[in-house]
């Protein structure tokens, strides 16, 4: 979609005789569904400031990661802490706080889950509701696919690897699992299966749920991913929500300056994540 996009876009300037230079400064942005709302609303900003044109994608925070770094996209989007090589290639804007929710279906009377339940079901251990005290219809797991920074947190806090992971001695998530890429994707899926279990960000959980979505959040160790057990620390799973680039151009600059700034921290809490504090 991105590159088709510029293409169009530098055959219209070519047709007009004003070259491909004109768009040397446009910012492109990709990664992270996650970062992507926020982002979506800061673009109308951005270009009411006399931004330059936004050219926004997804694809996952190792795409936001790989992009920024290649220079194809000028920032990234990523929802995780980055890892030491990206340190080193990257620079990075933390702008807000997430929490990863499970989610299963509204009509799912199970009402909280521990760490180890967790486990058993992602790793088909469990592969029944009655287990837990719930109906009697089969786990239906929905998990992320590999390059989807959600599903590294939920490896990391469960020790359980994706299946398409190369394979080692540490336990899998069960084969059986839907794979899937964008958080509203697993939200449908879970939304749409009665039996249904999935792990997405808390914001567009929340945002998704109020606005119809059949399903709910539900404990994870005794805790709700609240604003006060994440700034608490008290919630298990918790994560940034970065801005990554390599140069600090004006246009970079600005558009991380909004970001930072009361309007771009109204925007980050408006979507259900903990802003990290207005500094400009």
């Amino acid at each position: 979609m991105r590159s088709f996009t510029h293409t169009r876009l530098r055959a219209a300037l070519a047709i007009a005789g004003l070259g491909a230079c004109s768009i040397a400064h446009a910012l492109d942005i990709s990664g992270s569904s996650t970062v992507q709302p926020v982002v979506e609303k800061l673009v109308p900003l951005y270009a009411k400031r006399g931004g330059e044109a936004v050219t926004l994608a997804g694809g996952g925070s190792g795409a936001g990661v790989k992009n920024a770094i290649a220079g194809t996209s000028q920032i990234g989007m990523v929802s995780r802490d980055l890892k030491d090589d990206e340190k080193a290639a990257l620079k990075n804007a933390v702008i807000g706080i997430d929490a990863l929710a499970i989610i299963v279906n509204k009509g799912n009377p199970v009402s909280s889950l521990s760490k180890a339940q967790l486990v058993d079901l992602y790793s088909g251990k469990i592969d029944n509701w009655q287990a837990l005290g719930g109906p009697d219809l089969a786990v239906q797991r929905v998990s992320k696919e590999v390059g989807r920074s959600t599903l590294e947190l939920f490896e990391h806090y469960t020790g359980l690897l994706s299946p398409d992971r190369k394979k080692g001695d540490k336990p899998l998530i069960s084969s059986k699992a839907y794979i899937v890429g964008a958080n509203v994707e697993a939200l449908t899926l879970v939304g749409g299966i009665p039996g249904a279990i999935g792990y997405v960000s808390v914001g567009t959980a929340h945002a998704l749920a109020e606005a119809g979505m059949p399903v709910k959040i539900i404990p994870l160790d005794g805790q709700q991913p609240t604003d006060e057990a994440i700034k608490a620390g008290s919630y298990p799973i918790v994560r940034p929500l970065n801005l990554v680039y390599t140069n600090a151009t004006p246009p970079v600059q600005a558009f991380l300056d909004l970001a930072a700034g009361q309007q771009g921290q109204d925007i980050v809490k408006s979507l259900g994540f903990l802003p990290v504090g207005a500094t400009r």
